[in-house]
């Protein structure tokens, strides 16, 4: 019988892998709300859901919940089935959902849509199980929720909770094991200006919460064999040519996620400090100088939390055309941070340049005592035989922002590196198996009496 569990949960992964749900912008409306595409998936986990006789509830395309039980209090597994764009690097076809060896590959194959289907099939078995006088009936109800738009505004979520209200207490496997206790806060600040530099045109980073993996250049009296040597020095992966008179030069590095800019290699960053190096562009020089270091030295902005950590700052994107400059960064700080504060920072760093805070998730932190929260902790610990690794704080931004009463919890372990927002993402499948029975039992005890 498990066998069986096992394969169809693999079978409905790679369905779900197969189909390319980054969020839109141009495509948007009041039926797909965050884009024809990223629906797709919520499609996917409806006719699913229907065909294992589960009830469901819609949401106006911003979210389906999945329903187990009944009873005045709820449990919500909340999970995201939007990705960021692929990027480049790929040696397997990013929405192929390619099996090699214990390997599904796949954009989104770790952030989300593995450890989404994971909870749905627990949710499953515990369907199976109740049917057959296998456990006691459910005493709170249990929902697995799908959400599109967590990796850029959570307005899904917002929604879905506007609609259905605060569940009494709800995880999300969008983290790392023990499980993430808090966040530090997400800021998003967009810059715009009127620009005259060497730089004539520029197309750089995925989006803002990506470490750029590639940023790609014209430029106009700039001498190329200067620009050679400044990128020979710093081993900068580039290609440079001509088109027309201009010079092309573009520039690899490594995605990965902003919260963890030391994974990553930002292709932006060494694109312009090569330029400032090789021609004095002062539009270059001082977008490298404040963005150089990851951790918002350059900037002035260093925040060293010792519940926290270190504040991070990522240059994700950057454009400019036509002489107009667009550029998007991400800032993930410590609760001693103050968005108002750092944007003051950030101002007087890049003179000329216009910075608007678009988007700020505040800080959060739960109690570690807490009875719920406890009951992941003591799962954990009994299916991982890990006592050592306590709780810890995540640089991420994970559904639990917005939630009152919700943390990450997994799927990661704590030494894994989690390829989210990287090349050639991918999830075993014999990791898969072993989530499904912590996942399983872990949903069980939340639907509990106690605590």
């Amino acid at each position: 019988m498990k066998s069986k569990i096992h394969e169809k949960m693999v079978q409905d992964f790679r369905g779900l892998l197969k189909i390319n749900s980054v969020g839109g912008i141009d495509d948007i409306s009041e039926q797909f709300p965050y884009g024809e595409n990223v629906y797709a998936g919520i499609d996917y986990m409806k006719h699913l859901a229907l065909a294992d006789g589960f009830e469901i509830q819609e949401f106006d395309g911003h979210a389906l919940a999945i329903t187990l039980g009944e009873g005045a209090q709820r449990i919500d597994v909340v999970c995201h089935l939007d990705v960021v764009k692929p990027g480049v690097g790929w040696t397997h076809e990013p929405f192929g959902a390619e099996v090699v060896g214990d390997l599904i590959y796949g954009r989104g194959a770790q952030d989300d849509k593995g450890p989404a289907i994971v909870v749905y099939t627990a949710l499953k078995e515990i369907k199976q199980k109740l049917q057959a006088g296998k456990i006691t009936p459910l005493k709170r109800q249990l929902r697995v929720v799908f959400g599109c738009d967590e990796e850029r505004t959570m307005n899904d979520m917002k929604y879905y909770l506007l609609k259905a209200g605060e569940p009494t207490f709800a995880f999300t496997p969008d983290g790392f094991f023990p499980l993430s206790i808090g966040e530090k806060g997400a800021l998003m600040w967009t810059l715009k200006s009127s620009i005259s530099s060497v730089i004539q045109s520029l197309d750089g980073g995925l989006q803002c919460n990506v470490v750029p993996p590639f940023a790609r250049a014209i430029l106009h009296g700039v001498d190329p064999e200067t620009l050679r040597d400044c990128l020979q020095r710093e081993n900068t992966v580039y290609e440079l040519e001509y088109v027309g008179e201009e010079l092309l030069l573009s520039v690899k590095g490594k995605a990965a996620h902003a919260s963890r800019p030391e994974l990553g290699e930002n292709a932006i960053l060494r694109l312009l400090k090569s330029i400032a190096q090789a021609s004095g562009d002062a539009l270059s020089k001082m977008l490298y100088n404040t963005f150089a270091d990851a951790y918002g030295v350059a900037a002035d902005m260093a925040i060293q939390s010792e519940t926290m950590g270190r504040l991070t700052l990522n240059l994700g994107v950057l454009r400019i055309e036509n002489g107009e400059l667009y550029a998007e960064v991400d800032c993930r700080y410590p609760m001693e941070g103050d968005a108002a504060k750092l944007t003051q920072l950030l101002n007087n760093q890049l003179h000329g340049i216009t910075v608007a805070l678009d988007y700020d998730a505040k800080p959060t932190l739960q109690d570690a005592f807490d009875p719920f929260i406890k009951i992941l902790a003591d799962n954990y610990r009994h299916w991982a035989k890990d006592d050592t690794n306590p709780p810890l704080i995540s640089g991420g931004v994970s559904y639990s922002k917005v939630f009152q009463h919700c943390v990450a919890f997994g799927p990661h372990r704590p030494n894994d590196v989690s390829l989210a927002h990287q090349a050639d993402e991918c999830i075993s499948i014999k990791e898969m198996k072993k989530l499904l029975q912590i996942y399983t039992q872990t949903m069980i005890d939340l639907s509990k009496d106690q605590p």
